[in-house]
């Protein structure tokens, strides 16, 4: 092996080892995204549930504060 092959793979060699570095440090800012977005999900999640129950409570105070209307006499 001559000299300047050994340099030619010296290079390709730096080269992979960077892409590497490269490589590994997107996958680390991908997975830190991803649990961002799973963290904002379930929080999601959350403010839908709590959604839900406030809009079921309304909904049965209404229907209650409704059949108090139904109820009355209004007849004259």
């Amino acid at each position: 092996m001559t000299l300047d092959n050994l340099d030619k793979l010296e290079a390709v060699i730096n080269r992979l080892i960077e892409l590497h570095q490269r490589v590994k440090q997107e996958k680390a800012s991908v997975e830190s995204k991803l649990q961002m977005k799973e963290t904002e999900w379930h929080d999601l999640q959350g403010q839908l549930r709590r959604y839900e129950r406030e809009r079921n409570e309304l909904r049965d105070k209404l229907d209650k504060i409704i059949g108090q209307f139904a109820n009355l006499d209004l007849s004259d």
